[in-house]
This record gives C-alpha cells, sequence and structure tokens, in this order.
C-alpha cells in the first residue's frame, strides 16, 4: 500500500514537472503569440457540410492571421500593400497558427459558420513583415542614395544628377518614385542637392551608366549605406488604333550596393506599358509604375540582407582620447562591455598616455554604436563623439558638467 501511495505522488510529482515546465516555456513565448477569436464560414456545396466546415475552419484562421496584421501596421498600409500581404501572408496563414479550438459551429441555408479560438504566432508574422518590407526592421535603416539615370521619349540624352555642369533642381519621375515608396518603409533617403558641396565628381563619374566602383566612390563621399544603380528608359512601342492613342513602354533596371563592402544586396528589373493621347505623358507615367514596381522588389531585399548584417557580430573599433585618470577608462570599459547594447566583448589592443585603442564585438554597426554610447550614462565622466567611420569611432572622454 504504501509503495502504490510513494508510486501515484511520483507520477503526480513528474506530471505537475512537467506542466510547470511547459508553462514556462511558453511564458517566455507569450509577447510572440496571442490568442484571437474569430467567426468563419463555409458554403455548403451539393450539401457536403463536412467540407463547408472545413472551408470555415480556414477562413477563420486566415481571418485570426488578418487581424494579427492590423495590430502590426496600419490600415492605410495594409492597404497599400495588400496584394503582397495576400500573396505573402494570408495565402500562408497555416504557417502562422500555433493550434486552435472550435468553441461554436452552426448550419444556416446555405452556409456552415463556426466560432474558432486560435493561437497566432505574431513574433513569426511580424519576421515575414519585415522579410517582404512591409515592416521596417527595429533599430537604424540604411541611409540610401539613387544613381538611376532617366530617358524619356524624346529625350536626346539620359538625364542623371550626378553630371557636370549645373545640378539638376528637378527630380527624375523614377528616383522620385523609388525615393516616395523607400521613405514610406522607413530608409533615410539622402537628397544629393544638400551635400553637392562637400563632394567632388570626377570627369570619370559624369556618364549616365556608372559601373559598381564609381558609384560607391560617390555614394562614400556622401556618407550613405546604400546606393541604388541602374537606368530608366521610356521608349515608343505603337500607337492603338482606331483613337490613335500613343503607346509607350519604360523598363526599369537597377541593383542595390551596400557601401561598406561593396556587396550588391539586390536587384530588379520591371517594365511597364502606357496608352495616352501625349507620347512624353505616357513616358512619364510608365516611369513612374515601372519604378514603384521596382521599389517594392527592392526593398524586401534590402531590408532582408541590412537586417542579417546588422545581426551579425562585426569589429568596430574605438579610439579614446582625453584619458585623465586611468580609473575612469577602467570605467569606461567595463561599462562599454556590460551595460551598452548590442556589445558582445571588448578586446583592448593599445594604451598610452592620455590615449587607447580598442577592438568592440557588436550586433550593427559603427554608426548604432556610437548612438548607443550616446545614449549610455558614465559615472564622473560624459564622452564626446569626434568621428564616425564605416568601421571605427573617434571619442573623448570629458569631464562631467556641473549644473547649477
Amino acid at each position: 500500500m504504501i509503495s502504490f501511495v510513494k508510486h501515484v505522488l511520483l507520477v503526480f510529482v513528474l506530471v505537475w514537472c512537467l506542466a510547470a515546465f511547459d508553462t514556462s516555456l511558453w511564458g517566455q513565448k507569450s509577447d510572440e503569440a496571442a490568442t484571437i477569436k474569430v467567426v468563419g464560414r463555409g458554403m455548403i456545396y451539393r450539401g457536403d457540410a463536412s467540407k463547408a466546415r472545413e472551408h470555415a475552419i480556414r477562413d477563420a484562421l486566415c481571418a485570426a492571421v488578418e487581424q494579427a496584421v492590423g495590430r502590426l501596421i496600419s490600415w492605410p498600409l495594409v492597404v497599400a500593400d495588400f496584394q503582397l500581404l495576400s500573396d505573402r501572408v494570408y495565402d500562408q496563414s497555416s504557417e502562422f497558427i500555433h493550434d486552435y479550438k472550435v468553441i461554436g459551429e452552426s448550419k444556416s441555408g446555405r452556409y456552415y459558420r463556426v466560432a474558432v479560438k486560435a493561437t497566432v504566432l505574431i513574433g513569426a508574422i511580424r519576421d515575414r513583415l519585415q522579410e517582404i518590407g512591409v515592416l521596417a526592421i527595429r533599430g537604424r535603416m540604411p541611409r540610401i542614395m539613387f544613381f538611376v539615370s532617366e530617358q524619356n521619349v524624346d529625350d536626346i540624352f539620359p538625364q542623371y544628377w550626378w553630371r557636370k555642369g549645373p545640378f539638376l533642381s528637378s527630380v527624375s519621375v523614377t528616383e522620385d518614385s523609388l525615393s516616395k515608396y523607400m521613405r514610406a518603409k522607413g530608409f533615410v533617403v539622402v537628397d544629393p542637392s544638400e551635400s553637392m558641396e562637400d563632394v567632388e565628381i570626377g570627369l570619370e563619374c559624369s556618364k549616365p551608366e556608372l559601373s559598381n566602383e564609381e558609384a560607391l566612390k560617390l555614394g562614400r563621399q556622401f556618407g550613405v549605406d546604400v546606393i541604388v544603380v541602374g537606368k530608366a528608359v521610356a521608349r515608343r512601342s505603337g500607337n492603338l488604333l482606331p483613337s490613335n492613342r500613343k503607346s509607350v513602354q519604360a523598363v526599369v533596371s537597377v541593383h542595390a550596393i551596400r557601401t561598406d563592402n561593396g556587396m550588391v544586396i539586390g536587384s530588379s528589373q520591371k517594365s511597364r506599358a502606357i496608352f495616352h493621347s501625349g507620347e512624353r505623358g505616357a513616358g512619364a507615367d510608365a516611369l513612374g509604375l515601372a519604378a514603384s514596381d521596382v521599389a517594392e522588389d527592392l526593398t524586401g531585399q534590402i531590408i532582408a540582407s541590412w537586417n542579417g548584417q546588422t545581426n551579425r557580430s562585426n569589429l568596430v573599433q574605438l579610439f579614446v582620447k582625453g584619458i585623465k585618470e586611468y580609473a575612469d577608462f577602467v570605467r569606461f570599459r567595463t561599462t562599454l562591455r556590460n551595460d551598452v547594447r548590442g556589445v558582445k566583448n571588448v578586446y583592448l589592443r593599445a594604451i598610452k598616455a592620455g590615449e587607447a585603442r580598442m577592438d568592440a564585438e557588436v550586433r550593427g554597426d559603427a554608426s548604432t554604436l556610437a548612438d548607443d554610447l550616446m545614449a549610455q550614462r558614465f559615472e564622473g565622466f560624459r564622452i564626446n563623439i569626434l568621428e564616425i567611420g564605416q568601421n571605427e569611432i573617434k571619442l573623448e572622454l570629458m569631464e562631467k558638467q556641473n549644473h547649477m
């Protein structure tokens, strides 16, 4: 009898531990999932209520995923990217459902209805939205610039802003469409007119089609993270009889390059044909539509690459000046290693009177680390960022100012 009681108690303890273990695991993911109650319906065809019930459940699960998407992005964004969301999220609803339970069902006329309580994987949906470029990734988005020449109908030569001579004040239709779409996705689009005086454009770059190396040279002078290089051309493609309206086809072809390593991280080519009473107007419309298609395609590729690259560990060199007390430097290094977000480790490379050189292993890049350093509070001193390079930061330790 005693042995039986011990056995029962042992089983009870094991079950309790497993339940607690499962609850703790689910608790770790609670912020990445949500319980959503929805109603779905399916049409009863040829009296097959069973199949209608299956359709109703699928309809309900899709509605649950749609509700989850609505929690992550605004309604105008849902409308703007509805086709993309339909293809890459809603049509694949089963990938985002952890489990579900039918809590009510009824058959009324030609329809079978079910009430469903579903556990939706919010984190997985967020990842998918970031992957396809609908939801901007957390953290710093890349600074981007366009080197895309444009030649509309009746243009003798392509138009491009980096040519020698007076700066083209009007933005091309292609670059305007690219800029509007990418700004809406969170990219920082750099206007070249704001810093043209600080950039030297050589004769070798004064041409409509730049090589990757030539475009990289210019992009680095402007201090951007990503450059988009390519061309856009609109040409006549015939008349539409009997109205004699003009048919014009535009082709936009571009590729995106990271300026820190010269790696191509995305490419796209799209074409659009437009019928219009005026050829030049048709060309502008076709260029704008093709550029918008390219922007949608390219944005997802850039975000996926940028997200993956910035989450990897990189070494950023830190040059520290103004070290008056060694104890201050020790506190700085300790705080950097233990308290600054994204820093995995710190390696001291050299130290001499008043100066030190270190390597910081970080997730992200030098600019992200500099932002995090400026947001960090240090005991007994403050820091001043002197210069930020591709993979280096120069900073100075300074006395804290006393506020009266």
